[in-house]
């Protein structure tokens, strides 16, 4: 391992940040507290603050000028929990109720924080300028928090980007990451029902939403295996189905709701499978004399890695990490990610940074239980100190590539 000068002894800090966010998490666009952290702290190091610039409110970006010429480099967290309560027995667990940093953005943005101190103390090494952009709500609510900043322009004179991620499947010391797309695009939906509500006796008294839901999850399994070209991959999920009060023995209802999710990696299949889900709604809500709406909620696109970025980026983390501790994946992950709104309009690199806890069981993010090894921060730090200072050493792209 040959994390950069000064990394290690950083760790009490950050750590110290990590906790106090992990212990008064907010949800996405409510993130005042950690955004106010994040100010003083920006601010304590000497850093130009951006606020207020943008409809994400609590969004914040620390500016370091060198003052030598040089590209302009975004790094990039996330700030925003989950809501679900924290089950951990931990002196730092979630002080409010439902609320819980479950995926590892408390650590982000406190890895994040720590890339801007190094930063800060070694500007003298620098060239170039270097914007940390502190993101809400890439758990959502829609559009989130990517979407936002990017539409605001503040990035548009943003020549290269890196962002990261915690992930469970290794230990600290690794990283992973892979060029080209590398994550799934996100939409949600809800199909909403309604009908005549009747007599669970007298079924031909009104409409029977149950077995309506019921087909209409049945045909959604057609679209992949039947409807789609085998060689593009897609996912569509209903994860949510609630028609009737619990416990109903005799009554069927006259509304009902379906919530699912929907992955692709290509644009046009990702409409077309919106397209076969409405078709598949009004025509069996017809067959059943009821009526049904399709509400999409777009969310992500698909995440692309630049290649040249990526190459950079590699080689930077094997430069800390050892290559035999890079871990090149192969193929795309059906997760999604709101990086994707800096990939498109950026060149850009998201990795994976490996925080598997070394002893005890492994929770996956989104697990109540979910906890992370904070000896993974100084080596993503690392790894993203030194990716900037390489893509600082490239040339500023050309006003016409923007």
């Amino acid at each position: 391992m040959n994390l950069l000068p000064g990394m290690e002894e950083l760790l009490p800090q950050v750590s110290s940040w990590r906790r106090e966010i992990h212990a008064h998490p907010e949800l996405g666009f409510q993130e005042v507290r950690t955004s106010a952290l994040v100010r003083r702290e920006l601010e304590a190091m000497g850093l130009e603050l951006i606020t207020d610039f943008c409809e994400a409110k609590t969004a914040v970006i620390g500016l370091l000028r060198t003052g030598r010429e040089g590209p302009v480099v975004a790094l990039r967290a996330d700030m925003d929990a989950l809501p679900m309560q924290d089950e951990k027995d931990v002196p730092y667990r979630s002080q409010n109720p439902g609320v819980c940093h479950a995926c590892g953005h408390d650590a982000h943005t406190a890895a994040l924080l720590g890339v801007a101190r190094w930063c800060s103390d070694h500007r003298e090494e620098l060239h170039g300028t270097l914007k940390f952009v502190f993101q809400p709500a890439e758990e959502g609510p829609a559009p989130g928090g990517a979407k936002l900043i990017v539409e605001s322009g503040i990035l548009d004179d943003v020549d290269y980007m890196v962002g990261a991620h915690q992930a469970s499947a290794a230990g600290p010391g690794y990283i992973m990451t892979k060029s080209g797309v590398a994550a799934a695009s996100g939409d949600f939906f809800d199909i909403h029902l309604s009908g005549k509500g009747t007599h669970g006796a007298s079924p031909d008294c009104g409409n029977d939403l149950i077995v309506t839901a019921s087909q209409i999850v049945e045909a959604l399994q057609t679209i992949v295996s039947r409807r789609l070209d085998p060689l593009q991959p897609a996912v569509v999920s209903v994860c949510s189905l609630h028609a009737g009060e619990p416990g109903a023995k005799n009554v069927l209802p006259a509304k009902a709701i379906l919530s699912g999710t929907v992955r692709t990696f290509d644009e046009g299949v990702r409409d077309k499978v919106f397209e076969l889900m409405e078709q598949m709604v009004q025509n069996i809500c017809a067959l059943n004399g009821c009526t049904g709406t399709l509400d999409r909620q777009p969310m992500f696109p698909s995440l692309a890695n630049d290649p040249r970025v990526t190459a950079l980026v590699i080689d930077a983390a094997a430069d800390v990490v050892g290559r035999d501790h890079m871990i090149l994946i192969d193929q795309p992950s059906t997760g999604s990610e709101d990086f994707a709104w800096y990939s498109q309009r950026i060149p850009s690199c998201f990795y994976m940074f490996g925080a598997a806890p070394s002893s005890g069981p492994v929770y996956g993010g989104h697990h109540p239980k979910f906890d992370l090894d904070e000896n993974a921060l100084p080596v993503t730090m690392s790894v993203m100190a030194r990716a900037a200072m390489v893509l600082l050493d490239q040339a500023p792209r050309k006003k016409s590539d923007r």
